[in-house]
């Protein structure tokens, strides 16, 4: 009877030992957990950022002028465009071109489009910056800096973070709102020390301190 009931509670321990190696651990668990989270959030991110660029759109096209009605203007033909969808180096690279041209109107439009079709590119995050130094050109301080935010939003690890930051202190210097541009290029400062936006951010608060005293 003894050997019987030692020989129970070994298969007993045993099928105890089996489900729990069958249960998943709460570690891997709650890893998968954060995973899906993580997904979920960059969804939200990116239809939101969908949303933005196309308000951004929306305020930025006006109403032709008389004079405007009947000058031509460049623009990306309906068959480029289709093409270059496909593309996103070719339509990045025709946005850059028309940037340097100083065609800031239709660079930002093309940068908007490359954000929107190609999300998930290497270069999402510098179309979205683009798009803001067009923006700052056209000296669209407040759209230009909402651009640059919207990098660190939804590009937070791009390597065009600490210029866009950078760039939107400017844009509140720009706006009249000195407090927001000094506290901007702190953060450059300290959250990314060994950038060349740092070294800019640095040499923009001595001279902000220097015009204090």
């Amino acid at each position: 009877m003894a050997i019987r009931l030692s020989v129970v509670f070994v298969v007993l321990f045993l099928l105890t030992g089996c489900a729990a190696m069958l249960e998943p651990p709460s570690d891997i668990q709650r890893s998968v957990d954060h995973l899906r989270q993580d997904v979920q959030q960059l969804t939200k991110q990116q239809e939101e950022l969908a949303k933005k660029i196309d308000n951004l759109s929306q305020k930025n096209s006006q109403k032709p002028s008389e004079a405007e009605k009947t000058t031509p203007i460049e623009t990306i033909s309906v068959e480029d465009s289709s093409n270059l969808s496909l593309d996103p180096s070719s339509l990045y690279e025709k946005a850059m071109k028309l940037m340097k041209e100083g065609k800031y109107e239709e660079a930002e439009g093309a940068f908007a489009q490359f954000v929107r079709d190609f999300p998930q590119s290497d270069l999402a995050d510098n179309a979205q910056y683009w798009m803001g130094e067009c923006l700052y050109s056209e000296k669209k301080y407040k759209e230009a800096k909402e651009t640059f935010e919207g990098v660190l939003e939804h590009f937070p690890f791009g390597n065009k973070v600490p210029d866009a930051m950078y760039k939107a202190a400017l844009c509140a210097g720009q706006l009249g709102d000195n407090k927001e541009r000094v506290e901007i290029l702190k953060e450059v400062k300290e959250n990314y020390p060994f950038s060349d936006a740092a070294e800019k951010a640095e040499k923009l608060l001595k001279e902000i301190e220097t015009l204090n005293n």
